[in-house]
């Protein structure tokens, strides 16, 4: 897993869209990743997300904050059956004020220079939704 997380270091641009795609949505930005110990941080402008992995389990653990939002989000996950790095939190509900709902982070390189991050949340039925997608592309590196 170390390996797999290895894989996100360096510097990025990004463009981050809603599903279904909402144009005036959209976000682009930079971030950079890098390794600290044995916590991997992205920074962007507006965010920090670290992980870590503990060796023993294989789990990965880890925590988000947007700075415009109050909620810090804790996560636990690792890399599943299908090679993607899938982050689980509970969080604050699109559907209502005071409710909470299930929410997974998918992470997955599509090649060296290019990484996808996709959104998901349980909806009532128990099936999972995509609500957001963010392509990273590494700076400098050919499209």
């Amino acid at each position: 897993m170390s390996d797999w997380l290895d894989q996100m270091v360096g510097e990025w641009t990004f463009e981050g869209r809603s599903v279904p795609d909402h144009p005036a949505q959209r976000q682009t930005g930079t971030e950079r990743v890098d390794r600290r110990g044995v916590w991997l941080v992205m920074e962007g402008d507006d965010y920090r997300f670290q992980i870590a992995l503990d060796p023993e389990t294989g789990e990965a653990t880890g925590d988000f904050v947007n700075w415009g939002h109050p909620h810090l989000w804790t996560y636990r996950g690792g890399v599943e059956a299908d090679g993607r790095l899938h982050l689980r939190s509970r969080g604050p509900s699109f559907d209502g004020e005071g409710e909470e709902a299930d929410y997974d982070d998918v992470f997955e390189q599509l090649s060296a220079d290019h990484r996808r991050q996709t959104g998901r949340v349980k909806d009532a039925d128990g099936q999972w939704r995509d609500f957001t997608v963010t392509d990273y592309r590494r700076k400098g590196a050919s499209a």
